[in-house]
Parts: C-alpha cells; sequence; structure tokens
C-alpha cells in the first residue's frame, strides 16, 4: 500500500480483494476493536511513514485471520 492509497477502498486498490473499507478505515476500525475502547489513540497516518503503515495493515490482517 502506498501512502497515497489511505483514503482508497482496499478493493479497488488489490487484485482479489473483497473489503469495501478504505485503508484508513481499516486501520481505525482494528485499532478499536483490538483495543477494545472506542476513545483509543489513533495516529496520525499521514505522518507515517509507508513502511510503518504497511506493517500495520500486516498485523491487522494477521489478527483478523485469527
Amino acid at each position: 500500500m502506498r501512502k497515497e492509497d489511505l483514503d482508497k477502498r482496499i478493493c479497488d486498490v488489490e487484485l482479489g480483494a473483497t473489503n469495501t473499507e478504505t485503508y484508513r478505515e481499516f486501520l481505525i476500525n482494528s485499532m478499536i476493536f483490538f483495543s477494545g475502547n472506542e476513545n483509543c489513540k489513533i495516529p496520525d497516518f499521514d505522518s507515517l511513514t509507508e513502511e510503518f503503515l504497511n506493517e500495520l495493515i500486516d498485523e491487522y490482517d494477521y489478527l483478523w485471520e485469527k
């Protein structure tokens, strides 16, 4: 995922993907769900590196698969 894709739907970027959330929505919803707190601190994704964003996405993908 490129940083410029943060607000694009995952299914529009990744071949074969069915998730209709944007990458930003996916990260926010995952952070809220796995923290169990709707008021959890959400980072400024625009200030993070692409490498770190991709690591976050991979980590939450893994957790959702469990």
